[in-house]
């Protein structure tokens, strides 16, 4: 006999471990941006949507009875998130479950709810089904290798987009720096929660459906994994910082150094942002040595 409940909780254990284990990676506290959270709270609520998500997925793997109704709940809390993001009328959010790529709200919403009938068939249903026979096995076997052929489709079309990627870095080397748009160079980088005015920071402006954003996107997570602070500022959020910083449109960065401005321009590909953060350097270098 089989349990389709059983079953159930196993794949929802799988996705809440590799959603918890995603975010872990990633640390980005602004993926909660989307969902209101202001920015104070971001990394803290991070952090206990990431251990509440490890937590229940080792608890269905263990089997401890309840866990399921957990599940349940959090995909509730999942729901409700992604509504109310749709509702104030973001389209496209980057949820950091399975990856850091940008997806349709629309998309989130349904597989949002999916998980969470699957959690809610788990801890309330109680269906047990008869063996397979081997006619079954034999067709649920060849179902196993279509879909592998399209996980592989999948992954050659990810590798595609690499591609499109590296073309990007091949465009212009230098940033668009004008002194009338964005912060004076040598300047003190005028008021924005959560700047350090400690050593490198970069600050980077986008828009939630600014294709060129998403574009730049893993370059500036890039430089924060290596360890320089990231200010994301989203424009549905503070707009009124982009007025105090002068922004003309995005994507739009700013390199600060010890809390003065040591670079800014409108980026339009990896190489401009990995040149504008370069040249923030050197300038400072420079007006140090």
């Amino acid at each position: 006999m089989l349990s389709l409940d059983l079953i159930a909780r196993l794949v929802v254990a799988v996705a809440l471990l590799w959603a918890g284990s995603s975010k872990l990676v990633s640390r980005d506290p602004s993926l909660l941006g989307a969902y209101g959270i202001p920015v104070r709270w971001r990394g803290a609520a991070l952090a206990a949507l990431t251990g509440a998500e490890l937590a229940v997925g080792v608890l269905l793997l263990a089997g401890v009875p309840g866990a399921a109704i957990s599940a349940t709940a959090l995909g509730a809390l999942f729901v409700t998130a992604l509504t109310g993001a749709r509702t104030r009328g973001l389209t496209r959010i980057r949820c950091g479950c399975f990856g850091s790529k940008e997806r349709s709200t629309d998309f989130l919403l349904a597989r949002a709810l999916l998980f969470t009938g699957l959690a809610a068939f788990g801890a309330f249903a109680d269906v047990d089904v008869q063996t397979p026979s081997r006619t079954a096995l034999v067709v649920t076997a060849l179902s196993l290798l279509a879909v592998a052929v399209l996980a592989l489709t999948v992954l050659v079309l990810a590798l595609y987009r690499q591609v499109g990627v590296l073309t990007a870095r091949l465009g212009p080397g230098v940033a668009l720096e004008l002194e009338e748009e964005g912060p004076s160079v040598g300047q003190e980088a005028p008021e924005l929660l959560g700047l350090n005015r400690v050593g490198e920071e970069l600050v980077a402006f986008f828009s939630p459906d600014c294709r060129l954003c998403r574009a730049i996107a893993p370059g500036v997570r890039a430089f924060e994994r290596e360890g320089m602070p990231v200010r994301t500022v989203y424009e549905h959020e503070e707009a009124e910082v982009f007025e105090v910083w002068r922004v003309p449109g995005t994507p739009f960065l700013v390199h600060v150094v010890d809390g003065f401005v040591a670079a800014k321009g409108t980026v339009n590909s990896l190489e401009q942002l990995d040149g504008l953060v370069a040249l923030g350097s050197a300038r400072m270098e420079h007006a140090t040595a």
